[in-house]
Formats: structure tokens, sequence, C-alpha cells
């Protein structure tokens, strides 16, 4: 059975009766499904999917719709796989999602395996919902050896794009559990962060060992915090269900998508029922209700990081 026989199940949180208006607000939905991983059959079936969940988002008043980390390919192949199924940015797989967000008004936040040249990387597109590309960002903190092996780092931070007036910063899955990336986001205006990710339980790791520690769940106090602290709107967008590339480990995700207010607390999340459903999780980011987080104290304006730049650094490089 495809993904697209499989019925879409709709959770939706802190809507208002119409979708925000220009400036105001971003009704953001998430796709959670599981789907087939490794083949150009899979990536095929992935896009109709796709394309019927930009239909329901749109349905819904979303003004812009999000999927998981290599949602076209899946997350979970091997080095040949994705060598065989990265797309370049001109690619039909890319043009098809600006299709489906030209038809529907609705953006489109794309995450795919890209390739430029011999350089692979785990990359996201923006589709504005007139279809034009809007970013192209390329992940830049890598996640284990099978990321650092199978793709290139991306050399610029993430990026800020405008939907429906409101500022949209993106990160890519591992990156979500970075801090300083979040404050790099907020320091340059953001109001809302995008989430892409592939975040599993155990996981068979290259060397063939079955992984003692969980993927830690960032929903359960890093994102909380995140948006506590820089006043953010948070999406987080994950898969569900196993994924079964061959070859390839089989991978079981954790299915905790959602969206976080500025106070920490979640607008909507998956439930446990949701490992068992696709869903599209639908919310209103609203900006203009986010109080500050205390009766004097504004993070953005209070930090003196800036003393001391060397403490921003990720690598200590």
């Amino acid at each position: 059975m495809t993904p697209a026989a499989t019925p879409l199940h709709i959770l939706a949180g802190g809507l208002q009766p119409t979708p925000p208006k220009a400036g105001q607000g971003l009704r953001v939905a998430l796709y959670q499904g599981e789907g087939p991983a490794g083949s150009r059959e899979a990536v095929e079936a992935n896009m109709e999917r796709l394309d019927e969940a930009v239909t329901l988002a749109s349905d819904h008043g979303a003004q812009v719709c999000v999927f998981p980390e290599c949602y076209p390919t899946g997350y979970a192949l091997g080095s040949s796989l994705i060598r065989e199924l990265a797309q370049h940015q001109d690619d039909p797989i890319l043009a098809r999602a600006a299709r489906s967000a030209r038809e529907h008004a609705t953006a489109v936040v794309l995450p795919y395996i890209e390739r430029d040249g011999e350089k692979i990387y785990d990359s996201i597109t923006v589709v504005a919902p007139d279809g034009t590309p809007l970013a192209n960002y390329r992940k830049t903190h890598l996640y284990g050896a099978a990321e650092r092996s199978n793709f290139s780092v991306g050399t610029e931070l993430p990026p800020l794009v405008e939907l429906n007036g409101i500022r949209i910063g993106l990160l890519n899955c591992y990156e979500c559990e970075f801090p300083s990336l979040y404050q790099y986001l907020a320091e340059r205006g953001a109001q809302v962060i995008i989430g892409p990710t592939a975040a599993e339980h155990h996981y068979r790791m290259p060397d063939g060992r079955l992984s003692i520690i969980p993927y830690p769940d960032a929903t359960l106090h890093i994102i909380p915090a995140m948006a506590s602290i820089w006043r953010l709107f948070i999406a987080y967008a994950n898969r569900r269900g196993w994924e079964h590339p061959d070859p390839g480990p089989s991978r079981l995700y954790r299915a905790n998508s959602g969206i976080w207010a500025p106070g920490g607390h979640a607008l909507v999340t998956a439930t446990p029922a949701e490992q068992n459903h696709d869903c599209l999780i639908i919310a209103d980011c609203l900006p203009g209700t986010a109080t500050p987080f205390s009766p004097e104290g504004d993070h953005l304006r209070d930090n003196r990081l800036s003393l001391h730049p060397y403490l921003r650094l990720t690598d200590n490089s």
C-alpha cells in the first residue's frame, strides 16, 4: 500500500476563524507520515503524497506546508542510494513542488537530497505560494558518522525568508538542538522557526552496532525552552512509523511533530496515536500575541555575548 492510499488525519490547535492576514501571522501545516524510501518508485509515491498534503493544507487555510527531512527519497539511505537519487535544484522533483505550491497558493518547505556537481547536500528548498523559489539552504551542522560521510557541509548559516509578511528562519533536524542557531535567527528578526527533521529512536549506526542511547526527543525540553527564551514560534516536522530502504537498515521515527508558541507551550502536537496515522498538524503562529519572557527581562536586548565572540563559536576553531 502506498502512502497516498492512507487517509490523512487533521490535528489542529490555536486556529482563528480565518487564516491570519499578511503581517499578522502564518497558518502552518506540518506533514507527518510514513513513506517508502530508497527508490525512484518511492520518490514518485512520496511526491504524490506531497500533492495530496498540500491540497488538504490549502483546503484548511494553511499558508505553508512543511515536510520532513529528505522527504522525496527517505532519510535512512546508504551512500550509493543517496548519490543515485540526489536532485539538482532544477530537477523535476523541485519543479513539481513549485507547481503544487502555485496551484494551491500555499508555500512549500521541501527538504531534499541535493546534488551540485560532485557534492551532495542535505538541503531544504522554500517555495513561495506563487511557485517562486525563496531559499535553498544546505545543512551546516551534520549529525553522526553517516551524515558526515554522505553529505558535504553547507557553508552559509540558516536563512530568513518571508511568508505572509512573517519572517521565517530555517533549521534542519540536528540543528534544532543548537541554542546558538536560535539566537542567530532571533537576532536577525525571525518570528517563526521551521525545523524539518528525521528523528528516530534507537538506530543502527554505520559500524553495525545498535545505538545504546536513543536519539533525544528535542520536543521535551530544547524546543519549548528555545521558544520561550527567544519568543519564537517553532514548527518541528518529523516522520512517523518505519522506513525500510533496500539496501539499508530500517528505522522507526519518533512521530513527535508539533508547533510551539513563544511561551514554550504547545499549540498542537502529535499524540501517540499518530504513530499509526499519517497526519497534517496545523496551527496559527501569531507573533503579535507573544508576551515578554519576564516583567523586565528581554534576552535579545539584554544578552552581552558580543563582548566575547569566541563563546558563540560551535566548533572552538
